[in-house]
């Protein structure tokens, strides 16, 4: 497979919803990963209600060291929770923090409900690039094995397409 592209899937998770997706959509592409550590501690309600308040007033913070540098990737899948009808912190820090680094941009969150067109057009501003292909796992999804199976499928087969 010489015309492989190479791609990173990098994510953020706390509650491991958007972490078991990014390890199956990498294992399913043959994808390097790469998790994002917000350094700010997001623990008790506390940390979930300043954790979503951030996220809605697009706010960034501190993420510990990468061990991958997205330039040297074709592809660049990037996967959120959706905290606050928003992307996490964490992950807009990263974008921010990438722009310019990015060939190739897709997405995906996890969430209660947020439509993934909302969350899309959030990754394309924080990252200043249009997104390629994108997926949306709702709570019901992420229970329900078969359907979750089958958007993770879905996703894995629209990126080798691309």
């Amino acid at each position: 497979m010489e015309n492989q592209k190479k791609i990173l899937v990098v994510y953020y998770s706390k509650t491991g919803n958007t972490e078991r997706a990014a390890k199956d959509i990498a294992s399913g592409l043959g994808a390097d990963l790469e998790k994002i550590i917000d350094q700010k501690d997001r623990s008790g309600i506390f940390g979930f209600i300043l954790g979503g308040r951030d996220a809605m007033k697009k706010r960034g913070t501190k993420i510990g060291i990468l061990n991958y540098d997205p330039a040297g990737y074709d592809l660049i899948v990037v996967g959120t929770p959706v905290w606050g009808s928003n992307i996490a912190p964490a992950v807009r820090t990263y974008l921010d923090a990438n722009r310019g680094k990015i060939k190739s941009l897709a997405c995906f969150e996890t969430s209660g409900g947020t439509p993934i067109e909302k969350i899309g057009a959030f990754v394309e501003e924080a990252a200043g690039k249009k997104i390629v292909a994108k997926a949306g796992f709702e709570q019901k999804d992420l229970r329900e094995e078969k359907t979750y199976k089958e958007k993770v499928s879905f996703f894995v087969e629209a990126i080798k397409k691309l």
